[in-house]
């Protein structure tokens, strides 16, 4: 037993140290965007920008200031109203009174087989009649020209989606902890690099910011081809993609940054909706995810106490190697979500309660419980349309 937990242990350690080999290497190769200085143009297209919204009181009067101070004068804006249940409507109204670019339009019951956002989306689209859509979430804070940036992005490589990758805004605990490991996971599923590479069949978008060329859109069939997805963006940008059309996801802190759910409470019904289809509903990735990710953010740290408690240096120094080779390959992402080095520390907490999270998801999912979110109940059957 003593020398298969050492196995496990130095097993640990040397992927660590290739997770932070690559992943450094990726955020090199992955730089942030940079915020698009250029003079824009007169004859610049028109973009429509749909921001859906349910319950979004608390947030939707900053998002929609950002929006309308962009510095790209051919813009549009149309809120959808998911049917809130609090303040959201009339503060869209007030804001509309003054900026006749700006416009509410009142969502409708979900026809069977649409999820919530989905079909918010699909309502805003039919409103619209621009050369580019502009999807964003109703919680964003936007630089004046994230737009413009996108859009020459777009212009620069041919991309026919554009997703700026925005920071979650972290002040607690928990909040960084669990962004820290939701994002770390994201990042070695989905690495960037071959997200942007256009022969690469991976995919990934960020659905609070997604800049798409309508003509590309109207090719995969709109929202209605990803109408039943719970989490739409990646399923829609795979379809962008899968089309023969390039995409382009970019890190953009310091132009996009979005809210992350305040309480532990409120992150964890946040993030159960759709942890589970993250792994598209399949148990077997469930349980190898769980076994995986617990050995890998949990081993560094019991190997020092092992090897303290028995007195073995081998365990000490192995175990201390596993948990540097972590930090290091942890700190691009805690310095991406504007945190100290320091933060990387928090991995095993965060990762830990994202499995808690996970095993929620899957418990509600396949004993066919409901999911509440934005006051809204789904249940397993919803998710799997």
């Amino acid at each position: 037993m003593h020398t298969l937990a050492f196995v496990v242990a130095l097993s640990v350690m040397l992927i660590w140290t290739y997770v932070a080999i690559v992943g450094i290497r990726r955020a090199f190769a992955s730089p942030w965007i940079e915020v698009e200085l250029d003079p824009i143009p007169e004859d610049s297209p028109w973009v429509d920008a749909v921001v859906p919204a349910r319950n979004e009181a608390s947030e939707i009067g900053a998002s929609l200031r950002s929006l309308l101070d962009q510095e790209y004068p051919q813009l549009r804006i149309t809120v959808v109203d998911d049917q809130s249940l609090d303040e959201t409507p009339l503060i869209v109204e007030q804001l509309a009174k003054h900026d006749e670019r700006l416009k509410l339009v009142r969502g409708v019951d979900r026809p069977a087989g649409w999820v919530g956002k989905t079909w918010a989306l699909q309502q805003g689209v039919e409103t619209t009649s621009a050369q580019w859509l502009w999807f964003v979430d109703a919680d964003m804070v936007l630089h004046p020209r994230a737009l413009w940036t996108a859009l020459s992005e777009a212009n620069r490589t041919g991309a026919n989606l554009v997703s700026l990758l925005g920071r979650p805004r972290c002040k607690t605990f928990w909040q960084a902890s669990i962004a820290t490991a939701v994002i770390e996971t994201l990042s070695l599923v989905y690495p960037l690099t071959r997200v942007n590479d256009p022969t690469s069949p991976d995919a990934l978008a960020h659905g609070a910011f997604m800049l798409v060329r309508r003509e590309a859109h109207d090719a995969i069939g709109g929202m209605n081809a990803v109408r039943g997805e719970i989490i739409e963006d990646i399923q829609y940008a795979r379809r962008i993609k899968a089309s023969g059309r390039r995409i382009i996801a970019r890190p953009a802190p310091l132009l996009s940054q979005t809210h992350m759910y305040g309480s532990f409470q409120a992150i964890w019904r946040g993030l159960r909706k759709n942890a589970y289809a993250g792994m598209d509903y399949l148990f077997y990735k469930y349980a190898f995810g769980m076994i995986y990710a617990l050995t890998m953010v949990w081993t560094p740290l019991i190997t020092v106490a092992l090897g303290v408690a028995d007195w073995d240096p081998r365990f000490i120094f192995v175990g201390l190697a596993g948990w540097v080779m972590q930090v290091l390959a942890v700190v691009p992402i805690t310095t991406y979500l504007g945190l100290g080095p320091w933060w990387a520390l928090s991995l095993p907490f965060g990762g830990t309660a994202y499995v808690g999270i996970i095993t929620a998801s899957v418990w509600h999912y396949h004993r066919g419980g409901q999911i509440l979110w934005k006051d809204r109940a789904f249940t397993s059957a919803d998710q799997s349309l």
